[in-house]
């Protein structure tokens, strides 16, 4: 049997379909929402709380929305940081951020002022407890470990990133590992007083967030559907 190829009309009709298409899905705006403390709120570059500013407000928030946007990722990044907060206070106002912000991404990091007086333990189970929240709510959540904090040695900021890890492991959530990626040269990366970023410092943060991002939507993204069997009529029009 001989083949009949499509005619030129019909290929330019499917381009021109799916080039709308793609035009839409990159024209698709969503939210994300970065929830945490003075570290999300972005001290000292942004003085107060975030109470769902967008940039130029914030720390790491406005290099990320330039990350996105420039791997055609239209995102709206607001601040939801607030200062001195601990996760309690976080699991206090979550619902209240998803619901005000209706995100598609909720960025977590939090736990660093509750170590001064806390158990990274609790910080583990309120963090469990807002990406639980989160999916509930259908919004994709992404967890983040606590920056340096070389001040105070007996916050044991590693021993409670590594329940956060363990944690990000048990819920399969994308982790974004900002620990590790300062760690190593927080002397240049901090601000004078050695616990928050400074610019540099927040920019890394943000590819970090973004690259857990990416990881977050291969986690979530179905498997892929088997081909479905040709129609009669798509069997006519390659026919010929």
């Amino acid at each position: 049997m001989s083949r009949r190829s499509l005619s030129p009309a019909l290929l330019l009709v499917i381009l021109v379909a799916g080039l709308c298409l793609a035009d839409l899905a990159r024209g698709e705006q969503f939210t994300v929402s970065t929830f945490g403390d003075s570290l999300t709120a972005g001290y000292p570059y942004w003085s107060g709380d975030g109470n769902g500013c967008v940039p130029p407000c914030g720390g790491y928030q406005p290099p990320l929305q330039t990350k996105l946007r420039a791997t055609d990722r239209d995102a709206l990044v607001r601040n939801y940081g607030k200062g001195g907060e601990g996760t309690g206070g976080g699991v206090s106002r979550i619902d209240a951020v998803i619901t005000s912000s209706t995100p598609r991404y909720i960025l977590l990091m939090e736990g660093t002022n509750e170590l001064y007086w806390g158990s990274a333990h609790t910080v583990r189970d309120n963090l469990g407890y807002m990406i639980d929240k989160a999916r509930a709510r259908g919004v994709l959540p992404v967890l983040g470990t606590i920056t340096p904090d070389p001040r105070y040695p007996e916050k044991n900021i590693p021993g409670a990133n590594k329940l956060l890890r363990d944690l990000a492991q048990k819920k399969k959530v994308a982790l974004a590992d900002h620990y590790s990626a300062l760690i190593g040269n927080w002397s240049n990366l901090c601000t004078s007083d050695r616990m928050h970023p400074n610019r540099t410092g927040y920019s890394i943060m943000a590819q970090t967030w973004a690259d857990a991002m990416t990881e977050t939507d291969q986690l979530a993204a179905p498997l892929p559907a088997k081909t479905p069997p040709l129609t009669p009529i798509l069997m006519f029009l390659l026919d010929e």
